[in-house]
């Protein structure tokens, strides 16, 4: 029981997080910390070009590594990628809705995704990376919006096991009585959807040094919303302890 107390607690903290601008946000990313959760899918549109499987898959397209890509972590990235690297060699782009933050289109970006990021340290270098797709004409329930989530748990469990956890959860009955009201619960932040892959916690090992995967469902407006997929790396504490020294030096 207090083993299953410990993951929601991760998860739950893990899930708050997986937008950008939360991300920056509790973990003392530096200045233009102003962009919210709603604004995480605000980045530069693909423009890559997509591979259609040879036959209706049952489940998302994700995959971690292509011929173009220079590595084999996430969307073609890895772990303490510099930021002079991710610029100059792969094309993202120093964005200015929080320090550290690059957008761009990777070297093996997933068809189920339109935009990506990379989260950096000066010295530790990407520390996380994700993508996420907005999602317009959702209904109240956020079928569309659960529906999406699930077929990238889905695609994701083929490649990791089985998730750590996965959260459904409605902090007050009433979304629970009334679920044509959920997305208006997932826009106030009562209501969470998603999924948690962590490493130790996993069926099979996670490679290429990934601490967690977290798959979120957020709702920018009561019909329109968001789902994506995070990676943080194990150089993600060395990471905020970089931001937060930052932070320190110029208050």
């Amino acid at each position: 029981m207090r083993t299953l107390h410990m993951q929601n607690k991760l998860f739950s903290y893990q899930l708050c997080i997986s937008s950008i601008a939360a991300c920056c946000l509790l973990t003392g990313c530096p200045a233009t910390e102003q962009a919210t959760a709603s604004q995480a899918t605000a980045l530069l549109p693909a423009s890559a070009p997509t591979h259609p499987p040879a036959s209706p898959p049952a489940a998302a397209s994700l995959p971690l590594a292509a011929s173009i890509a220079k590595y084999t972590g996430p969307f073609g990235l890895a772990m303490a990628i510099s930021e002079t690297e991710l610029a100059s060699s792969l094309g993202f782009v120093k964005s200015d809705k929080a320090r550290h933050l690059f957008q761009g289109q990777p070297p093996a970006p997933a068809d189920d995704f339109s935009d990506y990021y990379a989260i950096t340290a000066p010295i530790s270098g990407v520390c996380k990376v994700g993508a996420s797709r907005t999602i317009t004409a959702v209904s109240g329930t956020g079928a569309q919006i659960k529906a999406a989530a699930d077929r990238i748990a889905l695609a994701l469990e083929q490649q990791y096991g089985k998730p750590s956890l996965k959260k459904d959860k409605a902090n007050t009955d009433i979304y629970t009585r009334r679920p044509q009201f959920w997305m208006v619960g997932l826009k106030e932040g009562s209501v969470s959807y998603g999924y948690l892959w962590a490493s130790g916690k996993t069926e099979r090992e996670l490679p290429d040094n990934i601490l967690n995967i977290i798959v979120f469902a957020q709702a920018k407006a009561i019909n329109r919303g968001e789902v994506g997929v995070s990676y943080e790396f194990a150089n993600y504490a060395n990471c905020q302890k970089e931001w937060r020294k930052e932070k320190g030096s110029k208050s």
